[in-house]
């Protein structure tokens, strides 16, 4: 996805933290496959119908992509329904799947155990400097302190998470630089247990923030991006020094 600010498109934080490994997709498409089969197993254990077995197998080199849609269709609808909440608008209806109305309860237990103020929601931010732009859930003061926070409703909670807030926080604080925020934290909004875990991002900031803009110019490196306007890719078709 690619944002545009000011007549230039820039790719977005998420983007360029895809470039990063990530083992535990890996193994959770995998365990996809298995339990298919499983489910499946008298199927396949029939001889007298091989045609229907070979079926089960076909379908289980796929069967990750239409639970990967599900689980993406409800985290979209957690974080529409957070949004709408933080406006004062009725959410009820936007909640379609089990999973979203869970992931959101995991959201009204957390606000109600902490003192939380609402700030900003759906902040859009672009770092011109490094390349880059993005959208991040909210500014919030929560027991008395300013937090950028990202919402997640993932299965737990990742290596390029923190990544990615030092990013945001980067970009917001460039646009910002009268109101820098300081404070980092990845809200997890567990969908099957409706358990919130608040996870301040503390250590080496400065460190992920590095890694992040490296990131960066690894992507406009990397690729053959047609990015409208984007100096950097331009600098990067050239073989030239990057401009940060």
């Amino acid at each position: 996805m690619a944002y545009l600010f000011n007549g230039v498109e820039y790719p977005s934080v998420t983007k360029i933290t895809s470039m990063l490994n990530k083992p535990m997709l890996l193994r959770w498409a995998a365990d996809c496959a298995v339990n298919h089969i499983k489910e499946h197993l008298h199927i396949i254990q029939n001889t007298t119908d091989v045609h229907r077995a070979e079926d089960v197998l076909e379908a289980a080199r796929t069967v990750y992509e239409a639970k990967r849609k599900e689980a993406a269709s409800a985290g979209t609808q957690v974080h529409h329904a957070i949004e709408a909440y933080i406006r004062g608008d009725v959410v009820d209806s936007i909640l379609e799947y089990d999973e979203a109305r869970a992931g959101f309860a995991a959201f009204l237990s957390w606000e109600s155990k902490n003192h939380v103020q609402w700030l900003e929601s759906e902040v859009d931010v672009v770092c011109v400097t490094i390349g880059y732009a993005g959208r991040f859930d909210a500014i919030a003061i929560v027991n008395g302190h300013r937090y950028l926070i990202d919402f997640k409703t993932s299965k737990s909670i990742y290596d390029e998470m923190p990544v990615q807030v030092c990013g945001y926080r980067q970009a917001y604080n460039e646009m910002h630089p009268d109101q820098p925020v300081d404070n980092l934290a990845i809200l997890h909004l567990n969908k099957e247990t409706a358990t919130p875990t608040f996870k301040p991002v503390e250590d080496e900031i400065e460190r992920k923030t590095i890694f992040f803009n490296l990131l960066v110019s690894a992507y406009y490196y990397q690729r053959n991006h047609d990015l409208k306007n984007n100096p950097f890719v331009k600098a990067a078709k050239g073989m030239a020094t990057m401009p940060f």
